[in-house]
């Protein structure tokens, strides 16, 4: 595959050239372009990128603190292959901290955010791209709304790997379709300005979310 099709290659501009290759290879790894196991060399990733072996060197380490890329004695550094006992621990910390952030959302965005919400939820439908994209729209407005820097952190440390995850659950016949009614039913909520029932919701979708991606990333160990 080409660095076009990949769309790897890096521009070089007035923006740290770092910055800019973590931002292109974490892309390619969310797209599923990238895909877990996939030995990340830096000879490839210089040719796909055109960038210094230095640069490359510093955006890998930033993917590593991601949980994007991992070290493998048997291959170097590959895209991160997640086992069922990461993912689990991925979930209970999103449990813990998404029905957090739906309650601060309810009590302190505006009305205008609260329409920011339902609008992001608009291009959701069977196309999977299109569904990611609507997704990450959606937390993105979720977590400002919520006010608060401590938790868009937290939140952020963990919502790559989170995403990555979501393509292969929706994999998951039905599972597309029941993942948007149970965030629609959150945002119902929300617009309800009910704080404590809209968690309870997204608690639940977490859950769901969980036994989604356990049972993907199972179906990618027996295959």
């Amino acid at each position: 595959m080409t660095a076009e099709h990949l769309g790897l290659r890096v521009e070089r501009t007035d923006r740290l050239l770092r910055d800019r290759v973590t931002e292109k290879v974490r892309e390619a790894i969310l797209r599923g372009d990238l895909e877990p196991g996939r030995r990340l060399t830096e000879r490839e990733l210089g040719e796909l990128t055109g960038v210094s072996r230095t640069s490359l060197r510093e955006a890998l380490r930033s993917l590593q603190a991601e949980g994007l890329v991992e070290r493998s004695e048997a291959r170097g550094v590959r895209v991160a292959v997640l086992s069922e006992s990461i993912v689990s621990e991925l979930y209970d910390v999103r449990a813990a901290l998404e029905p957090a952030a739906v309650e601060l959302f309810v009590r302190n965005a505006s009305d205008d955010e609260v329409r920011q919400l339902v609008d992001a939820l608009t291009p959701m439908g069977d196309d999977v791209d299109a569904h990611l994209d609507a997704i990450r729209l959606f937390y993105r407005v979720l977590l400002a709304g919520a006010g608060n820097s401590i938790m868009q952190q937290m939140f952020g440390s963990i919502e790559a790997r989170i995403h990555s995850l979501r393509r292969l659950s929706l994999r998951i016949a039905g599972r597309g379709e029941a993942s948007t009614n149970e965030i629609r039913e959150v945002t119902r909520l929300i617009q309800e300005r009910d704080a404590s029932a809209a968690g309870a919701s997204a608690r639940q979708h977490v859950l769901a979310a969980k036994a989604a991606a356990l049972e993907a990333v199972r179906g990618t160990q027996t295959t």
